[in-house]
């Protein structure tokens, strides 16, 4: 049976209502009781109410994450799994809210449980998100809002096959823009790296993640292209698309993929890739929301704190 309020009362010789306001950080008690109460919640696993505590505050202890309606690859499924971890470590229920939804549904959402924030982690809030958001009093934490992350990857794609001496660049897409999410900023910051080497500007592909279709766009490419990935998803459909062309890589091809993922490792030739190490920025984003919601000031840009790194294959 679960512990009670009523049963932390007893126990700490004090009223349910001070427990509530003792846990809750309200009301002025002396500090020998604000102890013995929250010695006896924490010695009886006492977990308060979320509904409880929604009526009482006004707000639940719940984020709420807007994510890309990408698919969830081991990579965002690590940032995810820590993020909800270190949220919990501070009393937060992460919940994840897909960005492309009708605003409807966040409107309805975020009036129901009244969350104690929502959090933009990964792509910017619309502008419709924002209006609603802000103007219901709940806080909005937009932490992707003027990234250039991805900007910054374009842009290392794009140097690291200018140093390997290629010059006709190409950029390939995924054709589901829904997964795509981030290509078009990537794009633009090769572009600007073939700009600055005064080479001509990327030519714009699209495929499925389909042999057939990556055999299609990748037979309307010349021989001597180097082609900067979407991800590493991407980079393996055109290498099959290759294979089956009779293309050598990197040689005919070369192809530079985003992610790092564990099959791109097992390709053959080994993929070679950008990877994006979340780990600081993972601990930062958690003390921006948590410092954020206490008033203070927010820390510095995630996007200062991702470290990029290229993982040598042979395929570029």
């Amino acid at each position: 049976m679960a512990v009670t309020s009523d049963d932390v009362a007893r126990a700490a010789g004090v009223s349910r209502p001070a427990v509530s306001q003792i846990l809750n950080g309200r009301g002025r008690f002396a500090p020998e009781t604000i102890r013995r109460v929250e010695e006896m919640a924490a010695a009886m696993n006492y977990r308060p109410s979320a509904a409880a505590r929604t009526l009482a505050t006004g707000t639940s202890d719940v984020v709420v994450a807007l994510v890309p309606n990408t698919t969830f690859g081991t990579n965002l499924q690590d940032v995810i799994d820590v993020l909800t971890a270190e949220l919990a470590q501070v009393g937060l229920t992460l919940v994840l809210r897909f960005a492309s939804s009708p605003v409807e549904l966040l409107e309805h959402f975020v009036t129901t449980v009244r969350p104690r924030a929502v959090i933009a982690p990964f792509v910017a809030a619309t502008a419709a998100e924002r209006k609603f958001i802000e103007g219901s009093g709940v806080t909005l934490i937009d932490l992707a809002a003027g990234e250039d992350v991805n900007y910054r990857i374009g842009q290392m794609q794009g140097e690291y096959l200018v140093s390997k001496g290629h010059q006709a660049l190409v950029y390939a897409h995924l054709h589901d823009a829904r997964i795509d999410v981030y290509g078009d900023m990537r794009e633009r910051g090769l572009a600007d790296s073939c700009r600055e080497h005064a080479i001509a500007a990327p030519k714009s592909i699209r495929l499925s993640v389909d042999l057939v279709d990556a055999v299609s766009v990748l037979r309307d490419l010349p021989t001597g292209v180097a082609i900067a990935c979407y991800n590493d998803d991407v980079a393996i459909a055109l290498l099959a698309a290759a294979r089956e062309l009779g293309r050598c890589v990197p040689e005919d091809v070369a192809l530079l993929g985003v992610d790092a993922t564990r099959i791109g490792a097992l390709m053959s030739p080994r993929l070679t890739t950008i990877a994006v190490d979340t780990t600081t920025a993972l601990h930062a984003m958690v003390d921006n929301i948590v410092s954020q919601l206490s008033g203070s000031v927010p820390v510095d840009s995630l996007a200062d704190r991702l470290v990029l790194n290229v993982v040598h294959g042979g395929s570029a």
